[in-house]
């Protein structure tokens, strides 16, 4: 290795380190939406104030007007004829993209059912924020424009998908989940508008059953199993004196289930209501505490209760006292004591016990400063029966994204797959792979070819420490399968690198597979043919420059937990989507110069960004400490130096030892150590055996 003047590689390395704190600022890409004022997704739709462009949704609507306890608006034209409607979905539907969170859309929808406009209104798709401009979604959006509600609609093609009279629309390239949450986000919100004013049939409830097989749960087990939703009100959140003491304390949920019926009700009384249940109707069973009541003012008055509803998509229920009868205490074992309870009964097929439904509590205090008024306060939990309550007949509605998905990419994912397993089995038969030097490094240079240019620019496959992130996420926050299955090259990538990772180290992935891992060791391998510069760092800054990415990754998940949004936004340190998912001269001119300046180092430096900056290969290196399986050394490895002069990576400690979080597992010190030629005690028992061999052939001769 060729050295570096000292103050040339304290300028190299203060560069980096420059570079990488500069990108953590603020990124204002194209595409990005700026965070002020936009953290927070929409929860109403506001055509009048002017908040929401609803005119250009449903074009042809002058007026606007909002039904009462309606997230909807109905539009009308000069004539004060009736246009349409217009719905944020959010508040019809609840559809997670990648990042977790909903892409709040607005939809319009024609009296004759056809969809006359869409728009995002608020999203944090990591993908689009940093990536793929804006208009690429829009674009996708108004490709919706004229769909009936109810049209059969599939992404990237009738053939495709096996329907040649489909309505085919054009998935957006490298945000294949992001456009799978928002075509369901359009079609279902759409649907569920017509359905509720009438322009279609309501579709029916999804198919399931009550579970009726188990034995009568406990208190404990009912609330550890999800059973009964929650919902807590503090003094402190409605802003009244009180403290964190409840203002409400309410427990909820379905009593059809004979293991949770029961136990609520009483056996007695649970088989009169079920006997007295009509087609569709569902029991639901209300329990509470705290210095409010959920009753209210209106039941007193009116046999309404105006205090509690649920609500489930455009379906609100609401209760009066003909659906009520007031319950004692529950008779679970180990249920607390409640100082009401109520036995109610949801009416008309509205409820679907299969979907998720919001508990809505509307909480009323007395404001006595600046003369006597009255404070309302609205709060809200989601919850789903879970499958030991109400099981499917079917599958989830909530897995169609990933499962369309799944279905869209089935053969790429058999070639990535493929691919995967030929790598594996070259560590798997490394003793044949590491047989012949000449053979390990075709067969590593292959690897390399086929995993920057198949992977990475042919199925824009590129890991990333954003999904990481999104995992540390959902570690402290709300789990969900359907986030890390709507991907499935990532799943099954990532499925890869955490098992070959615990075996033999992060090098796997790192060294063998990762698309901007590959580009950065074969434009080495090119400058190199062309006699350019090669330039190493000395091991005094090398050996603290190298804890830059652990820094890097720590602040990732830092910020991240703090605000996703930036977190995202600061993972641009990986120049990942520069490279594989827009084109580099697309990006603000930050951006821009940092890709420059790692394309160009990595001509003249092995591997510069995946030694100091990488955040990905931080994270992979910290587990690779306990791998299983790393390149066989020997006593005399603390003595020779043959493999520490050609290690790139610079792995190999002064005694001989390899550091597994640096070893990017090339093999070539396995190659050494097999090869006879090479290693000093091979070396000497080869010519031993030499001797010995002329030695014998002479005394045969002789004789």
């Amino acid at each position: 290795m060729n050295g570096l003047d000292t103050p040339y590689a304290y300028g190299l390395a203060v560069a980096l380190a420059l570079a990488a704190v500069a990108t953590a600022g603020p990124v204002y890409a194209q595409g990005v939406i700026p965070a002020p004022g936009r953290d927070e997704a929409p929860t109403e739709l506001r055509c009048d104030e002017q908040e929401h462009d609803c005119e250009a949704i449903l074009p042809g609507a002058v007026r606007f007007e909002r039904p009462d306890k309606k997230p909807y608006a109905i539009g009308f034209d000069a004539d004060g004829n009736r246009v349409g409607w217009v719905v944020l979905s959010n508040s019809v539907v609840d559809i997670k993209g990648y990042s977790g969170k909903p892409l709040s859309t607005l939809v319009g929808l024609s009296d004759t059912g056809t969809i006359t406009g869409g728009k995002v209104v608020h999203h944090a798709e990591p993908i689009l924020l940093v990536g793929i401009p804006e208009s690429e979604l829009d674009g996708f959006v108004q490709s919706y424009t004229g769909i009936r509600v109810g049209e059969k609609v599939v992404l990237g093609g009738p053939k495709q998908a096996g329907s040649m009279d489909a309505k085919s629309v054009d998935i957006v390239s490298g945000a294949t989940v992001t456009v799978l949450a928002e075509s369901r986000t359009i079609l279902d919100s759409a649907r569920i508008l017509a359905e509720d004013v009438g322009v279609i049939e309501p579709q029916p409830v999804t198919p399931g059953h009550f579970v009726q097989d188990q034995p009568r749960w406990t208190w404990e087990e009912i609330v550890d199993r999800g059973a009964m939703g929650h919902l807590l009100v503090t003094h402190e959140d409605m802003g009244v004196a009180g403290g964190d003491t409840a203002f409400v304390d309410i427990w909820f949920g379905f009593a059809d289930a004979p293991h949770i019926g029961i136990p609520m009700l009483g056996e007695r009384t649970w088989r009169y209501a079920m006997d007295h249940l009509e087609e569709g109707e569902h029991l639901v069973v209300i329990y509470g505490n705290g210095t409010s009541s959920f009753r209210g003012s209106g039941f007193v008055r009116g046999g309404i209760f105006d205090r509690i509803r649920l609500e489930q998509g455009l379906a609100v229920i609401m209760f009066r006292d003909t659906d009520y009868k007031r319950l004692r205490q529950p008779i679970a074992q180990g249920a607390p004591h409640f100082s009401e309870g109520g036995l109610f009964v949801a009416r008309g097929g509205r409820l679907d016990p299969g979907r998720k439904l919001d508990f809505v509590f509307l909480g009323s205090a007395f404001d006595y400063e600046g003369g006597f008024s009255r404070e309302f306060k609205t709060f809200k939990t989601t919850w789903r029966a879970p499958k030991k309550v109400y099981a499917l007949d079917g599958p989830d509605p909530e897995t169609l994204v990933w499962r369309a998905a799944w279905k869209s990419k089935r053969g790429p994912l058999a070639l990535a797959s493929l691919y995967l397993l030929a790598v594996t089995c070259v560590f798997v038969f490394r003793r044949w792979s590491s047989g012949d030097m000449k053979r390990l490094q075709r067969l590593h240079v292959g690897f390399l070819l086929v995993a920057f240019f198949g992977l990475g620019l042919g199925l824009s496959l590129q890991p990333s420490v954003t999904q990481l992130l999104t995992l540390t996420g959902a570690t402290v926050g709300e789990w969900r399968w359907g986030l890390f299955l709507s991907d499935p090259f990532l799943f099954v990538t990532w499925t890869w690198i955490a098992v070959v990772t615990l075996i033999w180290g992060r090098g796997v992935f790192c060294g063998w597979t990762c698309p901007y891992g590959a580009l950065n060791e074969l434009s080495y391998k090119l400058g190199q043919k062309l006699k350019l510069p090669h330039y190493e760092l000395p091991d005094a800054i090398h050996n603290k420059l190298r804890y830059l990415r652990y820094v890097l990754f720590a602040g990732l998940v830092g910020v991240f937990l703090w605000s996703p949004e930036l977190g995202e936004k600061l993972a641009e340190v990986e120049p990942f989507k520069s490279t594989f998912f827009v084109a580099p001269w697309t990006r603000s001119a930050l951006l821009i110069a940092w890709w420059v300046a790692l394309f160009g180092a990595a001509f003249v430096m092995w591997r510069p960004f995946c030694r100091y900056v990488c955040p990905l290969g931080a994270a992979l290196a910290l587990p690779s400490s306990f791998r299983l399986s790393g390149p066989h050394r020997r006593d005399f490895c603390t003595k020779c130096k043959i493999c520490t002069q050609s290690c790139e990576p610079r792995a190999i400690r002064d005694d001989g030892s390899i550091d597994p979080r640096e070893c990017l597992n090339c093999w070539e010190c396995e190659a050494n150590y097999r090869d006879d030629d090479v290693c000093p005690p091979l070396v000497g028992i080869r010519r031993q055996e030499e001797r010995r061999a002329k030695q014998a052939a002479a005394r045969d001769r002789a004789s």
